[in-house]
């Protein structure tokens, strides 16, 4: 089935947790979103045509052998939403975006850890700050100078971004570990750290990022909006359904 040049994008997010800057930044890039919170029905997704998981609380350490005591915010009908709307959304080959806590639950969800908690992990002690306090003692949600990301050449982040060298935002005390066999990691800081994941499997456009470019689209020269607008573009052209039309089926930025 086709969609319209506005595609619906279903939208996941903690239980009454806010969601507005997502949403501005999809209702900004050409897209209507349709928000989903935990304890509800999941969806049919042949009536969207992208998904995108927000930030919130802990991914439920039982899901991949973590400790309990690291964890802050766990709730397992987010994950259980959420594990089962990647697989539905990996089957169709519907584009998918996941944003900090989205590339964490990706990530198990597809057979990978995650470092419980940066600061308490063995990685090499830097001065990168992946959850700098405000003056107001809140999370920063602007750009952070010392936090580069690092994205590989070619990688759909790259080409969708368009450079190899991006100050982000970072608001997470957790991280991939190992990362899912089915996907690959395309960007980190200088100390290790995960900071984006890309499909193995064919998709249009699939990309997890571990900052937040809801928050920064006005301060970054333009990369935080590319990357709603390569999402929302791939979203508006008919997804490969299993034994059924097809549309593009690369991961390449659609033009």
């Amino acid at each position: 089935m086709g969609f319209s040049t506005r595609p619906r994008i279903l939208v996941t997010a903690g239980r009454g947790r806010e969601a507005d800057e997502y949403c501005e930044a999809l209702r900004e890039a050409g897209a209507d979103p349709l928000l989903i919170a935990p304890g509800e029905p999941a969806p049919e997704l042949t009536d969207v045509g992208g998904l995108v998981l927000t930030g919130g609380g802990d991914v439920d350490p039982a899901l991949y052998g973590g400790e309990l005591e690291l964890a802050k915010g766990v709730d397992g009908d987010r994950d259980k939403l959420e594990r089962l709307l990647l697989r539905e959304a990996r089957e169709q080959r519907m584009p998918t975006l996941c944003i900090c806590r989205g590339l964490q639950i990706a990530n198990v969800a597809f057979g990978g850890s995650l470092i419980g908690d940066i600061p308490a992990s063995d990685s090499p002690a830097t001065a990168i700050p992946h959850a700098p306090l405000g003056p107001n003692g809140a999370p920063r949600r602007d750009v952070i100078d010392e936090h580069i990301v690092r994205i590989a050449p070619g990688s759909l982040l790259a080409r969708t971004a368009q450079t190899l060298n991006l100050a982000t935002g970072s608001r997470h005390h957790q991280a991939a570990g190992r990362c899912a066999d089915d996907l690959r990691v395309v960007a980190s800081t200088d100390d290790g750290v995960i900071e984006a994941l890309e499909a193995k499997f064919e998709n249009p456009f699939w990309l997890a990022v571990q900052w937040h470019p809801e928050s920064t689209r006005d301060l970054d020269a333009g990369a935080s909006r590319a990357i709603f607008g390569g999402f929302v573009r791939a979203a508006v052209r008919p997804c490969v359904r299993p034994g059924g039309a097809s549309g593009g089926a690369t991961s390449a930025v659609p033009r």
